[in-house]
């Protein structure tokens, strides 16, 4: 019941107000980056002590990277981490209606 009313209030809020709407997506951007670099970390079968020492920093550094209030997150950093995942990671750029370019990172 209160997850359906939170949803209520979240449709209601992004539909009057575009900063609610981008405050809401920036927050979903950093769950999904901290969701990738759990589950890359996850899926190789390593901890976050055993990933932090293949990619060069501390497990402080990989946890804060797996918060989801975090934003200080770099595309170095995320490229270290899936290297050393065994991982491949693109970068997408698009824009409506007809660009869209990929690139690998690695």
């Amino acid at each position: 019941m209160r997850q359906d009313m939170n949803a209520d209030y979240t449709r209601e809020r992004t539909k009057k107000s575009a900063r609610y709407r981008r405050a809401f997506a920036s927050h979903v951007r950093r769950i999904d980056l901290a969701i990738l670099v759990l589950e890359m970390r996850e899926q190789a079968g390593l901890s976050q002590e055993e990933l932090a020492e293949r990619v060069g920093t501390t497990q402080s550094v990989i946890a804060r990277l797996e918060d989801a209030e975090y934003s200080g997150q770099s595309l170095r950093m995320l490229e270290r981490i899936a290297a050393a995942c065994g991982v491949g990671l693109k970068l997408r750029a698009e824009k409506q209606p007809a660009w869209d370019r990929e690139v690998v990172l690695v």
